[in-house]
């Protein structure tokens, strides 16, 4: 399979930013070895990731033909692959106009943010302190940590807090509440980048996020109350949601 040709990032993204790769496919097919991947989730993979790095703009229609050349492909791998990808949100599907990149939006920013918010704390009160998850916890935490200072490296630290967020999710006895917030953390990739593009996250606001997380080991080890850690990620939340407003 021929990758597609890559083109000038927008002027939106954050150029002079390193990148972590391999977001959107950490995110579609969770704890799956790329040698498992099918070839339509091959092409998903990529076109996905093109789409966070905005090389597919939002709003951009996608068209099958296209791909199908750029990865030397039948229309039926590529058709499977866009289907993956809408029902990440990444792309939307409409009869007889095709397919586009999800734009992006002040209200669906907020909806995400919202709905990440909440089922964030459903996931930090279900979370299942044993000895291998705070141990798997603690090894998250300093590699959020080992990266609060680096400002060139700020997109691998908003990856490495989504990582840990997750996986908290993932070990709180509800696996619906897993599903969505790793669909929503991929959703809100491009809102988030926008958003330290423009310099709306610092040192200082990334240390705060470590005291939360700090604060919340400390919790599960002590097995102590969660409620007022609940309502410092509540708070956290809605001061980020305001800064983002009008990124866009």
């Amino acid at each position: 399979m021929s990758a597609a040709r890559a083109r000038t990032p927008s002027t939106s993204a954050a150029e002079n930013l390193k990148r972590p790769e391999g977001i959107a496919a950490s995110r579609l097919f969770v704890g799956r070895a790329p040698a498992a991947w099918t070839l339509p989730e091959q092409i998903a993979a990529e076109v996905g990731e093109q789409i966070l790095n905005e090389q597919i703009a939002p709003g951009e229609r996608i068209g099958e033909e296209k791909l199908a050349r750029d990865f030397g492909v039948s229309r039926g791998p590529i058709r499977d692959a866009l289907k993956m990808l809408e029902q990440s949100g990444l792309v939307s599907i409409v009869n007889r106009k095709g397919t586009m990149a999800t734009p992006l939006t002040e209200q669906d920013m907020r909806e995400i943010f919202v709905l990440r918010s909440g089922l964030t704390e459903i996931a930090v009160r279900g979370f299942a302190p044993t000895a291998d998850n705070l141990a798997h916890f603690r090894r998250h935490l300093e590699a959020l940590e080992s990266l609060v200072q680096d400002d060139r490296r700020i997109l691998f630290w908003t990856e490495a807090n989504d990582r840990l967020m997750l996986f908290i999710a993932h070990n709180c006895a509800n696996s619906r509440v897993a599903r969505q917030l790793t669909t929503l953390s991929l959703q809100s990739v491009r809102y988030v980048r926008r958003a330290l593009a423009s310099g709306l996250n610092t040192a200082l606001e990334r240390g705060e996020v470590v005291k939360f997380y700090r604060a919340l080991l400390a919790a599960y080890e002590e097995k102590g109350d969660l409620e007022p850690l609940v309502q410092w990620l509540r708070k956290m939340v809605g001061e980020r949601i305001d800064k983002t407003g009008g990124i866009l």
